[in-house]
């Protein structure tokens, strides 16, 4: 498992996902005048008004399946696995992929949700107003964080789903990035009030759900377990083949 996520992390696919959605969040955000004093924690406002925009919301399923949901695929088709599982446990294997694939979209999210923070630490903290660090704010970004990173987790593992049954990177990319795009447009047009099946209440978390969010921890968690079982499951098949 440690092996598999090494590998996943050095990827050049991994990079270029922590690229696009660096760039993503940097576009999104809207940028103040520089003549005059920032109001304190604006390092904070500009990434959580980033966390908000279109950019950001088009780049999420992408940059999510991007790093590692069709690597099974690119090792079946390579003969790599052949000539690997005589030396290796399949059941670890399989683990180690789903935790893998799990890990990747949530940790490309993570870190460039991080980098522009920092980013915006450095340049315009010593910028603003001098008062107390705005922690209630730095806990609301973090808790938008950690669900971004579950939802890349989410797309992630739905990617991988779907390109090992279809033997398909395409549908490892294509079906998530549809998916996503399909509650969207549902919530907009259609089920205003259903917001269990729309991606951006899930970052928000404006809806009623429940004390402390609680109820929306809970359906990201159970959504991203049910979709590891059914991953795991498929890629048994897949490997019981070879």
């Amino acid at each position: 498992m440690r092996v598999e996520t090494k590998r996943m992390l050095l990827g050049r696919s991994f990079l270029a996902a922590w690229l696009i959605a660096c760039f993503s969040i940097a576009a999104g955000q809207t940028y103040p005048s520089l003549k005059k004093a920032l109001t304190c924690g604006t390092f904070i406002s500009l990434l959580d008004g980033s966390l908000k925009s279109q950019m950001v919301s088009f780049a999420i399923p992408v940059a999510a399946v991007l790093p590692w949901s069709d690597s099974f695929l690119q090792e079946y088709k390579s003969g790599f696995l052949k000539a690997a599982f005589p030396r290796t446990n399949r059941r670890l294997y399989v683990e180690g992929k789903v935790f893998s694939v799990m890990a990747s979209g949530f940790l490309v999210w993570i870190f460039a949700i991080s980098t522009i923070l920092l980013v915006n630490f450095v340049i315009f903290y010593p910028m603003e107003i001098k008062g107390s660090f705005p922690k209630e704010q730095f806990l609301e970004l973090l808790m938008k964080a950690l669900r971004m990173g579950l939802i890349g987790s989410i797309l992630s593992t739905f990617g991988g789903i779907c390109g090992t049954l279809w033997n398909s990177a395409y549908m490892a990319y294509g079906i998530p990035f549809v998916s996503y795009y399909f509650g969207i447009i549902l919530h907009d047009r259609y089920f205003k009030d259903q917001i269990w099946f729309y991606p951006v209440e899930w970052i928000l978390a404006d809806g009623n759900w429940g004390t402390d969010k609680a109820g929306l921890w809970l359906f990201l968690l159970l959504f991203l377990l049910v979709l590891m079982g059914i991953f795991g499951g498929v890629l048994n098949g897949k490997v019981e083949e070879i």
